[in-house]
């Protein structure tokens, strides 16, 4: 998904933030996606600012340009946004946009070009992009969703020590095939952006900002791994914070974990098959979607 940010003003993207009257919100938008958005709680207001945002001029003038919400604020008849661009892709000439408008979910049909609204659209933006040479390689992810991980909200995060991880794999593969894309953050769908310095803050602001529900397998090994630590301290911040519904535990073994108590409950991997415990996170799903 993405938004699909559309202004008459010539100078609009000028400034950091603008304003949409509450009437041009999800215009040009699927019914199915404005039922899941049009409520503007906490909740998908962190999931708006996770899609990436095509900034465009009517008509088409002018150049487009690539970024993310970075703050929302709703107000009795308008929402204020403020955003950030990608600097790294830069200024897009707008015809560009326009010849690939099909492949963008832009109804020029409609006359959308012509009006100034904000839609939520449920096309890929960078697949087209990519493919038209505009952006580089690595905003398209082969394996998992595209676009930046820091911007992307989970519903689901996995935390294992690499012992596990043929087990795990098969959760993961049934758990991603009952949500939607991109709700899922498995280390291997993220190989080229995980590749970074500083890898330790990105990956606990995933565990810790940016997904709702943390799947822990732990282990002899998941105690002694420096990747396994670095994620544990970030879960273990969640738990402090009293987010215990956030927080899913399986175990291969009885290995001592710090901050785990024999009073924690965990699901135990030697009783249950990858299938099962793949529904158990489902589960845990569904319910966090009911708070």
């Amino acid at each position: 998904m993405y938004n699909l940010l559309m202004t008459s003003n010539p100078t609009a993207w000028d400034l950091p933030s603008t304003e949409y009257s509450k009437g041009r919100f999800l215009e040009y938008t699927d019914d199915s996606i404005t039922e899941e958005h049009q409520a503007l709680t906490l909740e998908i207001v962190e999931k708006i600012k996770s899609y990436p945002c095509l900034f465009l001029q009517e008509r088409f003038d002018g150049a487009a340009k690539i970024g993310y919400i970075r703050n929302l604020r709703e107000r009795a008849n308008a929402i204020l946004i403020e955003y950030e661009f990608d600097d790294q892709i830069g200024d897009i000439p707008a015809e560009r946009i326009q010849q690939l408008a099909q492949e963008l979910d832009i109804n020029l049909q409609n006359g959308e070009q012509y009006r100034t609204h904000w839609a939520i659209k449920g096309s890929n933006l960078f697949a087209p992009l990519h493919a038209a040479g505009i952006v580089a390689d690595s905003y398209v992810n082969p394996r998992g969703p595209d676009g930046r991980i820091e911007e992307i909200r989970f519903k689901v995060a996995f935390s294992f020590p690499g012992e596990l991880r043929e087990f795990v794999l098969q959760v993961v593969t049934q758990v991603k095939s009952q949500l939607p894309a991109g709700a899922v953050f498995y280390d291997f769908d993220f190989v080229a952006q995980l590749a970074r310095p500083n890898l330790d803050n990105l990956l606990q602001n995933v565990y810790l900002n940016n997904s709702d529900l943390l799947v822990v397998f732990l282990s002899a090994d998941y105690e002694r791994k420096m990747w396994c630590g670095i994620e544990w301290r970030a879960i273990r911040a969640v738990i402090n914070n009293k987010a215990d519904e956030s927080v899913m535990l399986t175990r291969s073994d009885d290995a001592a974990i710090p901050g785990i108590f024999p009073q924690d409950g965990y699901i135990d991997m030697n009783q249950f098959t990858a299938d099962q415990v793949a529904g158990f996170v489902l589960q845990r799903v569904r319910l966090q979607n009911r708070r």
